[in-house]
Protein backbone atom coordinates (compact mmCIF):
# COMPACT_ATOMS: atom_id res chain seq x y z
CA UNK A 1 0.00 0.00 0.00
CA UNK A 2 1.67 3.33 -1.13
CA UNK A 3 0.67 6.78 -0.33
CA UNK A 4 0.47 7.60 -4.09
CA UNK A 5 -2.91 5.80 -3.68
CA UNK A 6 -4.37 8.91 -1.78
CA UNK A 7 -3.41 11.32 -4.30
CA UNK A 8 -5.76 12.45 -6.66
CA UNK A 9 -3.42 10.94 -9.88
CA UNK A 10 -3.58 7.84 -10.73
CA UNK A 11 -0.16 5.51 -9.64
CA UNK A 12 2.63 5.70 -11.96
CA UNK A 13 3.63 1.65 -11.31
CA UNK A 14 0.38 -0.10 -10.08
CA UNK A 15 1.60 -3.23 -9.49
CA UNK A 16 4.69 -2.47 -7.97
CA UNK A 17 3.69 -3.64 -4.50
CA UNK A 18 2.53 -6.79 -6.55
CA UNK A 19 6.11 -7.50 -7.93
CA UNK A 20 7.81 -6.19 -4.61
CA UNK A 21 5.62 -8.61 -2.49
CA UNK A 22 7.18 -11.89 -5.42
CA UNK A 23 10.89 -10.58 -5.02
CA UNK A 24 11.01 -10.77 -1.31
CA UNK A 25 9.10 -14.08 -1.16
CA UNK A 26 5.71 -13.36 0.04
CA UNK A 27 2.85 -15.80 -0.40
CA UNK A 28 -0.45 -15.97 0.62
CA UNK A 29 0.44 -18.88 2.77
CA UNK A 30 3.13 -17.36 4.81
CA UNK A 31 0.77 -14.32 5.44
CA UNK A 32 -1.59 -16.56 7.05
CA UNK A 33 1.44 -18.10 8.99
CA UNK A 34 2.85 -15.02 10.03
CA UNK A 35 -0.38 -13.25 11.05
CA UNK A 36 -2.18 -16.44 12.99
CA UNK A 37 -0.77 -14.68 16.04
CA UNK A 38 -3.71 -12.18 16.14
CA UNK A 39 -6.68 -14.72 15.49
CA UNK A 40 -7.31 -14.76 19.54
CA UNK A 41 -7.48 -11.04 19.29
CA UNK A 42 -10.36 -11.56 16.77
CA UNK A 43 -12.56 -14.01 18.71
CA UNK A 44 -15.73 -12.78 18.47
CA UNK A 45 -15.61 -10.56 15.95
CA UNK A 46 -17.62 -12.08 13.32
CA UNK A 47 -17.67 -8.91 10.14
CA UNK A 48 -13.93 -8.17 9.57
CA UNK A 49 -11.91 -6.31 6.87
CA UNK A 50 -8.47 -6.00 6.22
CA UNK A 51 -7.20 -3.13 5.03
CA UNK A 52 -4.26 -3.42 2.79
CA UNK A 53 -4.51 -6.64 1.94
CA UNK A 54 -1.80 -7.49 -0.23
CA UNK A 55 -2.20 -11.21 -1.26
CA UNK A 56 -5.21 -11.93 0.85
CA UNK A 57 -3.45 -14.27 2.88
CA UNK A 58 -4.85 -13.29 6.28
CA UNK A 59 -8.53 -12.82 4.58
CA UNK A 60 -8.37 -16.48 3.58
CA UNK A 61 -7.28 -17.51 7.17
CA UNK A 62 -10.29 -15.39 8.75
CA UNK A 63 -12.61 -17.01 6.45
CA UNK A 64 -10.97 -20.93 6.86
CA UNK A 65 -11.97 -20.45 10.90
CA UNK A 66 -15.73 -19.49 10.15
CA UNK A 67 -15.29 -15.43 10.00
CA UNK A 68 -17.34 -13.29 7.53
CA UNK A 69 -14.00 -11.55 6.42
CA UNK A 70 -12.64 -9.38 3.13
CA UNK A 71 -9.69 -7.62 2.15
CA UNK A 72 -8.91 -4.35 0.46
CA UNK A 73 -6.12 -3.42 -1.95
CA UNK A 74 -5.52 -1.15 -4.44
CA UNK A 75 -3.03 -2.97 -6.29
CA UNK A 76 -4.86 -4.77 -9.39
CA UNK A 77 -2.29 -7.90 -9.49
CA UNK A 78 -2.99 -8.83 -5.83
CA UNK A 79 -6.82 -8.31 -6.64
CA UNK A 80 -6.39 -10.61 -9.28
CA UNK A 81 -4.21 -13.29 -7.69
CA UNK A 82 -6.35 -13.47 -4.67
CA UNK A 83 -9.40 -13.89 -6.73
CA UNK A 84 -8.40 -16.63 -8.66
CA UNK A 85 -8.58 -18.63 -4.72
CA UNK A 86 -11.17 -17.38 -4.25
CA UNK A 87 -10.39 -14.99 -1.88
CA UNK A 88 -12.82 -11.77 -1.76
CA UNK A 89 -10.98 -8.42 -2.42
CA UNK A 90 -11.99 -4.64 -3.16
CA UNK A 91 -9.83 -3.41 -5.36
CA UNK A 92 -9.69 0.45 -3.83
CA UNK A 93 -7.91 2.21 -1.69
CA UNK A 94 -8.63 2.16 1.70
CA UNK A 95 -9.55 5.52 2.61
CA UNK A 96 -12.23 5.47 -0.28
CA UNK A 97 -13.68 2.40 1.03
CA UNK A 98 -14.14 3.16 4.51
CA UNK A 99 -15.56 6.61 3.20
CA UNK A 100 -18.24 4.07 1.37
CA UNK A 101 -19.43 2.06 4.49
CA UNK A 102 -22.54 2.46 6.42
CA UNK A 103 -21.56 3.40 10.11
CA UNK A 104 -21.68 0.26 12.24
CA UNK A 105 -21.47 -2.36 9.16
CA UNK A 106 -18.47 -4.02 10.92
CA UNK A 107 -17.35 -5.75 13.99
CA UNK A 108 -13.60 -5.47 13.03
CA UNK A 109 -10.89 -3.60 11.27
CA UNK A 110 -7.53 -5.08 10.66
CA UNK A 111 -4.92 -3.36 8.77
CA UNK A 112 -0.73 -4.95 8.83
CA UNK A 113 1.88 -3.02 7.40
CA UNK A 114 -0.63 -0.43 6.34
CA UNK A 115 0.10 2.58 8.50
CA UNK A 116 3.81 3.18 8.17
CA UNK A 117 3.12 4.31 4.09
CA UNK A 118 1.06 7.08 5.69
CA UNK A 119 1.67 10.33 7.01
CA UNK A 120 0.04 10.77 10.52
CA UNK A 121 -2.52 12.83 8.92
CA UNK A 122 -3.94 10.18 6.93
CA UNK A 123 -3.15 7.69 9.42
CA UNK A 124 -6.10 9.71 11.99
CA UNK A 125 -8.59 9.30 8.91
CA UNK A 126 -8.05 6.17 8.80
CA UNK A 127 -8.29 5.55 12.14
CA UNK A 128 -11.41 8.12 12.69
CA UNK A 129 -13.16 6.32 10.00
CA UNK A 130 -13.04 2.90 11.18
CA UNK A 131 -14.26 4.16 14.03
CA UNK A 132 -17.21 5.43 12.40
CA UNK A 133 -17.46 1.91 10.28
CA UNK A 134 -17.52 -0.43 13.26
CA UNK A 135 -20.68 -1.56 15.51
CA UNK A 136 -20.84 -0.52 19.03
CA UNK A 137 -17.98 -2.69 20.73
CA UNK A 138 -16.31 -3.25 17.23
CA UNK A 139 -12.56 -3.16 17.40
CA UNK A 140 -9.65 -2.18 15.90
CA UNK A 141 -6.46 -3.72 14.82
CA UNK A 142 -3.25 -2.23 13.34
CA UNK A 143 -0.18 -3.87 12.88
CA UNK A 144 3.05 -1.94 12.05
CA UNK A 145 6.81 -2.35 12.52
CA UNK A 146 8.07 -2.23 15.63
CA UNK A 147 10.29 0.84 16.18
CA UNK A 148 12.10 -0.79 19.25
CA UNK A 149 13.63 -3.57 16.87
CA UNK A 150 16.87 -3.64 15.79
CA UNK A 151 16.08 -5.67 12.79
CA UNK A 152 13.29 -3.10 12.07
CA UNK A 153 15.63 -0.47 11.30
CA UNK A 154 18.40 -2.19 10.02
CA UNK A 155 16.82 -4.57 7.62
CA UNK A 156 13.15 -4.50 7.07
CA UNK A 157 11.88 -1.02 7.22
CA UNK A 158 14.02 0.34 5.04
CA UNK A 159 13.55 -2.29 3.00
CA UNK A 160 10.29 -1.04 1.19
CA UNK A 161 9.95 1.53 -1.13
CA UNK A 162 6.56 2.60 0.04
CA UNK A 163 7.46 3.78 3.90
CA UNK A 164 6.77 7.04 5.09
CA UNK A 165 7.16 6.76 8.97
CA UNK A 166 7.86 4.44 11.50
CA UNK A 167 5.22 4.65 14.36
CA UNK A 168 5.86 3.76 18.05
CA UNK A 169 2.87 1.34 19.22
CA UNK A 170 2.57 3.85 22.31
CA UNK A 171 1.80 6.93 19.80
CA UNK A 172 -1.23 4.66 17.79
CA UNK A 173 -2.58 4.39 21.24
CA UNK A 174 -2.69 7.85 21.57
CA UNK A 175 -3.96 8.17 18.56
CA UNK A 176 -6.83 5.53 19.16
CA UNK A 177 -7.97 6.71 22.76
CA UNK A 178 -7.58 10.63 20.85
CA UNK A 179 -10.30 9.03 18.19
CA UNK A 180 -12.73 7.85 21.01
CA UNK A 181 -11.25 4.06 21.58
CA UNK A 182 -11.25 2.45 25.13
CA UNK A 183 -9.46 -0.37 26.31
CA UNK A 184 -6.40 0.43 24.29
CA UNK A 185 -3.58 -1.78 24.78
CA UNK A 186 -0.38 -2.65 22.32
CA UNK A 187 1.71 -5.78 21.89
CA UNK A 188 4.26 -7.93 19.37
CA UNK A 189 3.88 -10.19 17.41
CA UNK A 190 6.71 -12.67 18.75
CA UNK A 191 6.49 -14.93 15.49
CA UNK A 192 8.08 -12.15 13.99
CA UNK A 193 11.66 -12.79 15.76
CA UNK A 194 15.05 -11.25 13.67
CA UNK A 195 15.57 -15.67 13.51
CA UNK A 196 12.16 -16.03 11.32
CA UNK A 197 12.68 -12.86 9.74
CA UNK A 198 15.82 -11.67 8.71
CA UNK A 199 16.59 -14.36 6.48
CA UNK A 200 20.54 -13.81 5.57
CA UNK A 201 20.56 -10.89 7.81
CA UNK A 202 23.59 -10.96 10.80
CA UNK A 203 20.93 -10.11 12.98
CA UNK A 204 19.04 -13.97 12.27
CA UNK A 205 21.98 -15.31 14.84
CA UNK A 206 21.33 -12.82 17.86
CA UNK A 207 19.11 -15.84 19.10
CA UNK A 208 22.52 -17.76 19.62
CA UNK A 209 24.67 -15.02 20.77
CA UNK A 210 22.44 -14.14 23.43
CA UNK A 211 22.55 -17.82 25.14
CA UNK A 212 26.22 -17.81 24.11
CA UNK A 213 26.53 -14.24 26.33
CA UNK A 214 25.04 -15.27 29.10
CA UNK A 215 27.19 -18.43 29.44
CA UNK A 216 30.77 -16.27 29.11
CA UNK A 217 28.73 -14.12 31.83
CA UNK A 218 28.31 -17.12 34.08
CA UNK A 219 32.11 -18.18 33.91
CA UNK A 220 34.23 -17.55 36.60
CA UNK A 221 36.69 -14.97 35.51
CA UNK A 222 38.38 -13.76 38.62
CA UNK A 223 39.95 -16.71 39.68
CA UNK A 224 44.06 -16.19 40.97
CA UNK A 225 46.87 -18.26 40.54
CA UNK A 226 48.02 -19.25 43.66
CA UNK A 227 51.37 -19.75 44.83
CA UNK A 228 52.47 -23.19 46.05
CA UNK A 229 55.73 -23.53 48.35
CA UNK A 230 57.89 -26.27 46.85
CA UNK A 231 57.06 -29.08 49.61
CA UNK A 232 54.04 -29.30 48.17
CA UNK A 233 55.45 -28.77 44.94
CA UNK A 234 57.69 -32.29 45.74
CA UNK A 235 55.56 -34.15 48.06
CA UNK A 236 57.84 -36.03 50.87
CA UNK A 237 57.87 -39.76 50.40
CA UNK A 238 57.27 -42.76 52.54
CA UNK A 239 60.09 -44.19 52.10
CA UNK A 240 63.45 -43.60 54.75
CA UNK A 241 65.68 -43.90 51.82
CA UNK A 242 63.99 -41.60 49.35
CA UNK A 243 63.16 -39.54 52.43
CA UNK A 244 66.72 -38.90 53.02
CA UNK A 245 67.29 -37.94 49.33
CA UNK A 246 64.60 -35.72 49.51
CA UNK A 247 65.85 -33.84 52.25
CA UNK A 248 68.92 -33.32 50.27
CA UNK A 249 67.03 -32.27 47.47
CA UNK A 250 65.48 -29.65 49.75
CA UNK A 251 68.25 -28.62 50.90
CA UNK A 252 69.88 -27.66 47.75
CA UNK A 253 66.48 -26.03 46.34
CA UNK A 254 66.35 -23.79 49.35
CA UNK A 255 69.79 -22.42 48.47
CA UNK A 256 69.84 -22.59 45.19
CA UNK A 257 66.15 -22.87 43.64
CA UNK A 258 64.12 -21.10 45.96
CA UNK A 259 64.89 -17.85 45.64
CA UNK A 260 64.18 -17.73 42.13
CA UNK A 261 60.90 -19.82 43.00
CA UNK A 262 59.85 -17.50 45.37
CA UNK A 263 60.45 -14.58 42.90
CA UNK A 264 58.38 -16.03 40.60
CA UNK A 265 55.16 -16.78 42.62
CA UNK A 266 55.52 -12.78 43.35
CA UNK A 267 55.63 -12.12 39.76
CA UNK A 268 52.61 -14.82 39.24
CA UNK A 269 50.60 -13.18 42.54
CA UNK A 270 50.99 -9.40 40.27
CA UNK A 271 50.18 -10.86 37.09
CA UNK A 272 47.05 -12.41 39.03
CA UNK A 273 45.87 -9.30 39.78
CA UNK A 274 46.14 -7.58 36.78
CA UNK A 275 44.35 -10.41 34.91
CA UNK A 276 41.63 -10.26 37.75
CA UNK A 277 41.26 -6.47 37.11
CA UNK A 278 40.87 -7.43 33.29
CA UNK A 279 38.30 -9.98 33.64
CA UNK A 280 36.53 -7.73 35.78
CA UNK A 281 36.33 -4.93 33.01
CA UNK A 282 36.09 -7.67 30.56
CA UNK A 283 32.99 -9.12 32.13
CA UNK A 284 31.22 -5.38 32.98
CA UNK A 285 31.52 -4.78 29.26
CA UNK A 286 30.34 -8.36 28.03
CA UNK A 287 27.28 -7.23 30.56
CA UNK A 288 26.70 -4.13 29.15
CA UNK A 289 26.64 -5.83 25.58
CA UNK A 290 24.30 -8.14 26.68
CA UNK A 291 22.10 -5.49 27.99
CA UNK A 292 21.74 -3.82 25.07
CA UNK A 293 21.05 -6.39 22.23
CA UNK A 294 18.18 -7.84 25.50
CA UNK A 295 16.79 -4.46 25.12
CA UNK A 296 16.87 -3.60 20.60
CA UNK A 297 16.22 -7.81 19.83
CA UNK A 298 12.49 -7.50 20.03
CA UNK A 299 9.96 -9.12 17.09
CA UNK A 300 10.02 -7.27 13.79
CA UNK A 301 6.06 -6.64 14.47
CA UNK A 302 3.98 -4.25 17.08
CA UNK A 303 0.19 -4.28 17.07
CA UNK A 304 -2.38 -2.19 18.85
CA UNK A 305 -5.68 -2.55 19.65
CA UNK A 306 -8.48 -0.76 20.86
CA UNK A 307 -12.51 -0.81 20.84
CA UNK A 308 -15.30 1.32 20.02
CA UNK A 309 -17.30 2.15 23.23
CA UNK A 310 -20.23 -0.62 23.71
Amino acid sequence: MTTSQFTSSPPRYPDLDYAFLRYIGVSVEGEAVGHGVYLPLLQGYRRIVDLGCGLGGFVKLLRDHGFDAYGVDADPQCVADAGALGIPIVESDVISHLRSLTPGSLDAVFSAHLVEHLPYEVVMELIELAFRALRPGGRLLLVTPNPRALVSHLELYTMHFGHVAMYHPNLLAFFMQYSGFVNVDFGENHMTSATNVAASSPLAKLDQLLPELSNFLARDLTGQVAHRPATQVIPKPSNWLRRLLWHFKMTCIKWLVQPYYDQLGEDLATHSQSTQALAEQVAMVQHSLHMVLTAVHRPFESYVVGNKPA
